[in-house]
């Protein structure tokens, strides 16, 4: 069972124990009166017929947010390559998921060069040799990172005989194939290129054609799932898009101690802002760690799971029995200590109540890399979880702006060489982390 006491050494040492030095400044500091141009939001299109609820993070760990219809905005230029994970087809391009949608499962997108835009046809560009094959078929590069299925009929054409090929093998990353499997393709796809060239139907309708004949290879979504996801969070939908696992007993004690930790930031933050309100503590408790509080949740969920003893077979999960726990109050003892330890400390200042909040992130972030590592085989897992790391780092940037509001000209720097981490990334002029989950933890 995984424990805390790494963790709560780090947090609960003392403010009086921090050594407040800075960790910038010097000449090479910007100048905050020069003008900083915004820059350019970038809109990807993602189809396999559009890709609903998906999580699309490029090089650097930026997720996009979604703008619905399959199409999603990196509010700056992304970092290629960018990669697919989860989500819907909308089959019947209606816009939101609903039965006969077909979940995406384990099928990955990409664009491995400049492109707006993601499909199978993409996925194998951004392999040179793959490339190569595909433009001796007649193909551009240009038309191939940059056209769907719903807007060029031999992109459709591409997309449904690969789609095909994937499904019935269970193969979710095509840029995978060798050049040989792709060569034996090419007959089957220029067949459907000059079958897609005659017929009228347009690509929705062809592409629904497929399905049926794949009925029993895809995973449909049905009326009572339709019905969950209609109220859904994008986290919940992420996770609900994803294949199921089978978790180790450390995969699922990780659970429990992240849906307590996730609650405990949210809880504390809270009553920290109840005795000195400001934006950062609130925003962040409400906006963000509510909802990734929630996006473990539909983990426990998934996996039927009881936070207070996941490795019970017979103790299943019952969003009425954690509704009822109380804030401030864990079912982990550790977590228990923690949060009264971290409020204990944040409670002496409104300066020390945003120290907490950097404490708190820097070792969010720590744990997460390590727990990241550890769920590396589960895809839903580790999606959610990469998305509260792209959180935290968003929300140690938003504390280090609250003290240097005060007059903490260093930030979270001031509280020593453990808090001051300049490398996160800093989304505070543009990008947002946490993708289509907002601004979130």
């Amino acid at each position: 069972m995984k424990t805390a006491l790494g963790k709560k050494n780090l947090l609960v040492a003392g403010l009086a124990s921090i050594a407040f030095v800075g960790c910038g400044g010097g000449s090479d500091a910007i100048d905050p009166s020069a003008a900083v141009p915004m820059p350019m939001a970038t809109d990807i299109r993602v189809e396999r017929g559009p890709l609903l609820g998906a999580m699309i993070v490029d090089a650097g760990g930026r997720q996009a947010v979604h703008l619905g219809n399959g199409v999603y905005r990196f509010a700056s230029p992304p970092t290629y390559p960018i990669v697919s994970v989860g989500g819907f087809i909308d089959l019947d391009r209606s816009g939101v998921v609903d039965a006969g949608d077909i979940k995406a499962g384990a099928l990955t997108l990409k664009s491995g060069q400049s492109g707006l835009a993601m499909t199978l046809g993409s996925t194998l560009a951004g392999n040179p040799e793959l490339l190569a094959a595909l433009t001796a078929l007649g193909f551009t590069e240009t038309q191939l990172l940059n056209h769907t299925p719903s807007q060029d009929r031999m992109i459709a054409a591409l997309s449904d005989e690969l789609y095909k090929f994937a499904v019935t093998r269970g193969i979710g990353d095509v840029s995978t194939l060798s050049a040989q499997v792709l060569a034996d393709l090419s007959s089957a796809i220029q067949a459907r290129i000059e079958k897609y060239k005659t017929v009228l139907d347009d690509a929705a309708t062809l592409e629904q054609q497929l399905v049926a004949e794949l009925s029993d290879s895809v995973d449909t979504v049905n009326a009572d799932e339709a019905t969950e996801l209609a109220s859904a969070t994008s986290p919940e939908m992420l996770v609900s898009s994803l294949p199921v696992n089978l978790l180790s007993d450390e995969q699922k004690a990780t659970l429990s101690y992240m849906w307590n930790e996730e609650k405990m930031a949210k809880d504390v933050y809270l009553a920290l802002n109840a005795v000195y309100p400001g934006q950062q503590l609130y925003n962040i408790a409400t906006n963000a760690e509510t909802r990734h509080q929630a996006a473990v949740e539909a983990l426990l969920k998934k996996y039927n799971l009881n936070v207070e003893d996941v490795l019970d077979p017979a103790a299943v999960y019952s969003a009425e029995a954690l509704a009822a726990i109380a804030p401030g109050i864990f079912t982990l003892p550790v977590l228990q200590n923690l949060y009264d330890s971290l409020y204990s400390m944040g409670v002496a200042s409104a300066r020390a109540s945003l120290e907490v909040g950097c404490m708190v992130e820097v070792t969010d972030v720590n744990d997460l890399d390590r727990d990241i590592l550890l769920v590396a085989n589960l895809a839903d897992v580790k999606a959610v979880f990469e998305n509260l790391r792209a959180g935290s780092y968003s929300h140690y940037w938003a504390f280090d702006s609250g003290l240097k509001s005060i007059g903490v000209s260093a930030g979270c720097c001031s509280l020593g060489g453990e808090y001051c981490h300049p490398e996160y990334p800093n989304t505070s002029a543009g990008q947002g982390l946490g993708g289509q989950y907002g601004r979130n933890r």
